[in-house]
């Protein structure tokens, strides 16, 4: 209905409506001091709203073309940014854009070279990582660099299968850990600081 809704998890009811979106929203994340909430829709926009439910500002002029499919905040409370990506020409050219969270502006793109479909932040490094098909990136936000790849060993029976997407990404809460899941139904664990599974 083009809204985001707070839950009281206790009663299973909605404590609060935001409503400002003019299509369905589809991501939705809370900012590392829960103060903040941005929201990323099919109506092409990223909007920053605050817990009573006032949005501080709509990002759309230098933004996506078309749905917004998932946005993110960075940990980092000092200087938080916002990162994105999109179902238009921008997820198929493998991009993903960041923000600065002040002042809802364009900050740099950083180029996946894949569709990407999920992102999320290091909970204690200045890393960005990025679903993009089969493989994960993980970008140094610091240097714009690509510091590692992570890529499943698939054993196929089949040479003309396709390797499975990995379609979801989660940190584990000391940095060390990523889970990904992947559409062959499988989750993958990474120890993430030797760079291997």
């Amino acid at each position: 209905d083009g809204t985001l809704r707070l839950w009281d998890l206790t009663t299973g009811t909605t404590t609060r409506r935001f409503v400002g979106h003019t299509k369905d929203v589809l991501s939705v994340a809370f900012s590392s001091d829960n103060r903040q909430i941005v929201s990323g829709s099919r109506d092409k926009t990223i909007k920053l709203w605050n817990t009573l439910g006032v949005c501080k500002y709509t990002v759309q002029d230098e933004s996506h073309s078309e749905w917004v499919s998932c946005v993110r905040f960075s940990p980092n409370s000092s200087n938080p940014i916002i990162v994105s990506c999109g179902w238009d020409k921008l997820v198929k050219d493998g991009q993903a854009m960041l923000w600065d969270l002040n002042e809802g502006k364009h900050l740099y793109t950083l180029d996946g070279g894949d569709i990407i479909n999920a992102l999320c932040f290091s909970p204690n490094r200045y890393w960005l990582c990025a679903a993009t098909g089969p493989s994960i990136k993980i970008w140094d936000l610091e240097g714009k660099i690509i510091v590692d790849e992570l890529k499943q060993e698939v054993i196929s029976t089949s040479s003309k299968a396709e390797p499975p997407q990995c379609t979801s990404l989660a940190w584990s809460a000391d940095g060390q850990t990523l889970f990904a899941g992947y559409t062959d139904n499988l989750v993958r664990v990474w120890q993430v600081t030797i760079g291997t599974r």
